[in-house]
Order: C-alpha cells, then structure tokens, then sequence
C-alpha cells in the first residue's frame, strides 16, 4: 500500500477478483474480500481513480474494473479514505513518531553513558600510566642518588688519614690512636 497524502491510497490490483462491492450510485465500497481486503482496503473508502481514470458514478467503477480485470494486467486504484480510517492513520502515525523519539532519546542517553565509561577508562588508563612511569622515574633518580652517595663515600675512605703532628679540621672526628687536641696538654 503506498500511502500519498491523509485520506488517499493507491493500490496496485492484479488481474481477477478485485473483491470490491459496493453502494448502488456511489462508489463508496460496502464490502471487501480477496484482493482488496488482502492490500487492506476498508468497508467506507470510496473508489477515485481506476488505471489512471477518474469514477464518478458506479458504473464507471464498473465499466473500467471489468476492462482492467480481462486487460490481464496489473492496474492501480486510488481510493479516498473515510474519516474514521483518516484518524486511525494518523494516530499510528503520531504513536509511531512518539516511539521514533523514545528509542532517539533511550540510544542518546546509552550512547552518553558509553562515552562517560570510555572516557573514565581512558583518563584511569592514563593515570596508571602516569603513576607508573612517576614510579619508574622515581626508582631511577633513588638508584642515581644512591650511586652518587657511594661513590662520593668511596673517595672519602680513600683519602689518608692526617700526619700525626697534624690537628684534624674543624668538625672532624679525631683518628683512631691520636688524642683530642685538647688532651696533648698537660694537665696540671
């Protein structure tokens, strides 16, 4: 059924029964079977258009739907809808718009909390990296210091000791075996 504008469809019937009945005078169809009610034409359209004529009168309807019906091919009516089917249309329409909208907004507030999640995984994913390296780094500048520690320690044991006569420096501690410098004089 292809839909044109509220209150208009066009139908594309085959050769055979078309299944229309309908009202004496009027072109309004009172009953459907077979094709028509298989395309879902409804009891109060009324018949506009056969294979690109316009009825006016029923036996206009007839006249062309016989001709179509022995042509043995397909042809096209267009019926005018009755109200109650108009408004059924379009609230089917409205609650299937109503719907559209419910599944945007339902997709756009999952689509925002997959973003939310995957930009927090990636901002922890970064802070483990970043703490990660801060330790590393900070392993490496321990272990340097370390190394210039020892290796200032080193000289420092290799320098010898001070001749005996010599005092040692302020805020050095005296060699083992040599008396404060203080104790040299006698005490009387």
């Amino acid at each position: 059924m292809v839909s044109m504008q509220p209150g208009i469809c066009k139908l594309e019937f085959a050769m055979g029964a078309h299944g229309l009945v309908w009202k004496t005078g009027t072109t309004e169809v009172e009953r459907v079977s077979c094709q028509a009610r298989l395309l879902g034409v409804k009891p109060g359209w009324s018949i506009s258009m056969i294979d690109g004529q316009q009825v006016i009168e029923s036996h206009d309807a007839w006249n062309l739907l016989n001709r179509c019906k022995k042509s043995g091919q397909k042809y096209q009516i267009y019926f005018t809808k009755d109200e109650a089917s108009i408004r059924e249309d379009q609230a089917k329409a409205e609650e299937e718009k109503a719907r559209k909208a419910r599944d945007a907004e339902e997709r756009k507030k999952r689509e925002e909390m997959e973003k939310k999640i995957r930009e927090d995984a990636e901002k922890k994913r970064a802070d483990e990296l970043a703490s990660k390296k801060q330790e590393y780094w900070d392993k490496q500048q321990a272990s340097a210091e370390s190394a210039e520690a020892s290796g200032e320690a080193a000289p420092a044991e290799g320098e010898a000791p001070p001749a005996e006569g010599e005092a040692p420096a302020e805020g050095e501690a005296p060699a083992e075996g040599e008396a404060p410098a203080e104790a040299e004089a006698p005490a009387e």
